[in-house]
């Protein structure tokens, strides 16, 4: 993402949405990145190469706690 890390862009979508759940996808799975992901509002972080399955699931209890 050219000009501005999703780090970086995800307190701002937070502000303008805060009410849309956020999970991010990184390449970098260290315990760092996730503490800042989540500190700024992630609600789940997946890393590089995803397990689709997991992901669906996690997408699919985001959407039945929003029901």
């Amino acid at each position: 993402m050219p000009g501005m890390s999703g780090l970086e862009l995800l307190p701002k979508a937070k502000e303008v949405r805060p009410d849309v759940p956020v999970i991010m996808i990184t390449a970098y799975g260290d315990a760092e990145t996730k503490r800042k992901a989540l500190e700024r509002g992630a609600d789940a972080l997946f890393t590089k190469p995803i397990d689709f399955a997991e992901l669906r699931s996690e997408i699919q209890t985001r959407v039945d706690k929003a029901a």
